[in-house]
């Protein structure tokens, strides 16, 4: 009886393993924009399970995640971060508004100057907003000793 057990324990835990292998693939594929039916079709996974999964509190942010983490790869590899946006764009309103007080407001070149310098400050205005993550991080105050707990 006590080799069957260990038997049964050993299976058990290859399940659970191969479950949770499973279930990482999931997120990954979920993540890169997989649709359920072809990563039904890739796991050999039911769709309904694969749809129980993504339901999952856990099991979201994860894929939500893993998401802003592909998707930042992708604007640093091609050099598309809203820091670098903004670094580029930055540069040149500062030439702009430099050119800008250097010029006689009353000729017509002033006018175009100040319609890009109105429309790099609205394209940055745009690009304030950061990449976030879901989830809860405990980060050391100020206070020694002493943990606050905040939503991200």
């Amino acid at each position: 009886m006590h080799t069957v057990y260990k038997s049964f324990i050993s299976h058990s835990q290859t399940i659970m393993s191969k479950t949770l292998d499973d279930k990482q693939q999931f997120i990954e594929l979920r993540a890169k924009g997989y649709s359920f039916s072809c990563i039904a079709d890739e796991l050999g996974i039911s769709k309904p399970t694969l749809i129980g999964w993504s339901q999952e509190e856990d099991t979201n942010k994860d894929i939500h995640n893993l998401q802003t983490l592909y998707m930042d790869e992708l604007q640093e590899k091609y050099a598309m971060t809203k820091r670098h946006r903004i670094a580029v764009f930055g540069e040149v309103l500062n030439r702009a508004k430099d050119e800008l007080s250097n010029r006689d407001l009353s000729t017509l070149p002033t006018d175009k100057l100040i319609n890009l310098v109105i429309k790099l400050s609205d394209t940055l205005k745009q690009d304030e907003t950061e990449l976030e993550l879901h989830g809860e991080v405990e980060l050391p105050m100020l206070r020694i000793g002493e943990l606050q707990k905040w939503n991200i």
